[in-house]
């Protein structure tokens, strides 16, 4: 039996949770999310909330319209809207993020994509504004950055900033691409998330997309990359475990247990967790024991480079330019659904198959990009064959 509001939440249901949703290789779906952010196209100003010139609710608004969708709401504000194109939701910044419903191919995943990149061109059109092509936002300091009026936002910020030098540069002025995988058993899952993790430093130097912060050369080909080294060390990059042994599904359960949970869901609406790892929670009982929504928030928390929900998540390609948006769910989807691809990958990556050397090639590809090395790792020539195997 699945999860339930009204069970209590245990160490087995949690991994049931992740058990369960797997799916037989020709029910695989593949999935994508697409963040932009906007500027004034006048004075390159951020976009506000709300405002007498252009705003992030506007381009809500303009959206809808166009394409219809439900309105998301907190309180009198809209926060994103549901369709059957998709879902928009909103990130701390303003930035616009795009979630497509999962697709049976990729075709009809392009043809998701190239839906919500018209909407946006021509909402960029009528309400002036520019959207930005790059991954981190290349001129605006971060103390000019407008933040979006939702709960979620309002504890995440004095949290993360709390705990990283640029968590807030993080939260309002980067954008990525990501990317989602269904497993058919928890070997499976194993390959899958093993493999995305150790091409997660070839993936960001393939797709490298963020030289500038500040109006000046940040002196990283991914600064976004370099962003997320200082956000918050327990819930980001990668832990230890993933490159042992004996990693498996309940291992990473275990990981996600100990996390600092940043919030929980009371009848207020979303409140402070204090840091509490999640698996004290799990001793609570009565109104104060964990429930779904809790376990889903908390996972949503987890900023790996790759992460599980009851699908795996790769998280590591900077926004692109519109032309080359794509190139990263075709990129995974050679290489994650194709065993020989998979395997053979999982064998070039050997050299870095270990914490400390993944987290120097991961460094390595933020600051050079394809023309890092490290111990005979040469980024390029991997990212060549990775993409060899993807086609």
């Amino acid at each position: 039996m699945g999860m339930s509001e009204s069970r209590p939440l245990t160490r087995e249901l949690l991994l049931d949770y992740f058990v369960r949703a797997a799916r037989p290789r020709e029910n695989w779906l593949v999935g994508m999310e697409l963040e932009k952010m906007g500027r004034a196209a006048r004075d390159g100003a951020a976009l506000p909330y709300v405002g007498d010139g252009p705003s992030v609710r506007k381009v809500l608004e303009f959206i809808q319209a166009r394409r219809g969708g439900s309105p998301i709401m907190e309180g009198d504000h809209l926060i994103g809207l549901d369709a059957p194109w998709g879902t928009i939701s909103l990130e701390p910044g303003g930035q616009v993020e795009w979630s497509s419903r999962p697709a049976q191919t990729l075709a009809e995943l392009e043809t998701y994509l190239n839906g919500h990149l018209a909407v946006m061109r021509k909402a960029g059109k009528a309400l002036a504004v520019r959207w930005l092509d790059c991954a981190v936002d290349p001129d605006l300091p971060v103390d000019d950055m407008p933040w979006m009026p939702k709960a979620r936002y309002n504890i995440m910020r004095p949290y993360l900033g709390a705990r990283g030098r640029l968590a807030h540069r993080m939260m309002t002025q980067t954008a990525s691409i990501q990317c989602a995988f269904d497993y058919s058993d928890p070997h499976d899952w194993r390959e899958k998330f093993r493999l995305a993790a150790l091409l997660a430093p070839i993936a960001n130097a393939l797709f490298a997309n963020s030289p500038s912060i500040d109006g000046a050369d940040s002196g990283y080909k991914s600064y976004r990359a370099a962003i997320w080294q200082e956000t918050d060390p327990a819930r980001c990059g990668l832990p230890a475990i993933v490159f042992e042994p004996h990693f498996s599904l309940e291992v990473w359960l275990d990981y996600l247990l100990h996390v600092p949970a940043i919030f929980r869901h009371r009848a207020r609406g979303l409140v402070p967790a204090g840091g509490t790892p999640f698996c004290e929670f799990l001793e609570r009982t009565g109104c104060d024991a964990p429930r779904h929504d809790d376990w889903e928030t908390h996972i949503s928390t987890i900023f790996t480079e790759v992460r599980a929900y009851t699908y795996i998540e790769v998280r590591s390609a900077d926004l692109v330019c519109d032309d080359r948006a794509f190139q990263v769910p075709t990129f995974w989807t050679g290489l994650l659904y194709c065993d020989d691809a998979r395997n053979e990958m999982l064998d070039r990556c050997a050299a870095f198959d270990d914490h400390e050397a993944w987290q120097k090639v991961l460094l390595g590809a933020a600051k050079h990009g394809l023309d890092a090395t490290f111990d005979g790792v040469n980024v390029r020539e991997l990212a060549a064959e990775a993409i060899r195997w993807s086609i």
